[in-house]
Parts: C-alpha cells; structure tokens; sequence
C-alpha cells in the first residue's frame, strides 16, 4: 500500500498541499513541545513539585561514599 502511494505520480499542487500539510502538522508537535517545555520548568521552580518529581534534593550536601 505504501508503495503504490510513493509510486503514485503528483501534480505539482498536489505535492504543495501535501507539504503544507506536513508542515502544519510539525508546527503544531513544536509548538505543543515548547509549551510543555515552559510549563516543566516552571513547575520545577516550584519546591513540592520538584520534591514530587524528583529526588535529587533530598541528596543535596550528602556524602555518597
């Protein structure tokens, strides 16, 4: 099935809508990722959440050997 669709001759404007299509598509995957990035971090400012999150706090200024 694959293959017929990659075999498949395009029209130019059918390639265009195609890529437009695509380029939408990351657009919105990136901007979610950037949004997500900024809500992570900003959670992690935050001491109970960053204490829920991780572990590493609680190991601060302990000697491990």
């Amino acid at each position: 099935m694959i293959k017929k669709l990659l075999n498949k001759k395009r029209s130019r404007n059918q390639i265009l809508k195609l890529t437009d299509d695509v380029s939408s598509v990351l657009r919105k995957i990136i901007i979610t990722l950037v949004i997500l990035l900024v809500f992570s971090q900003a959670a992690l400012q935050n001491n109970a959440v960053r204490h829920w999150l991780t572990g590493v706090d609680q190991w601060e200024g302990t000697r491990l050997n």
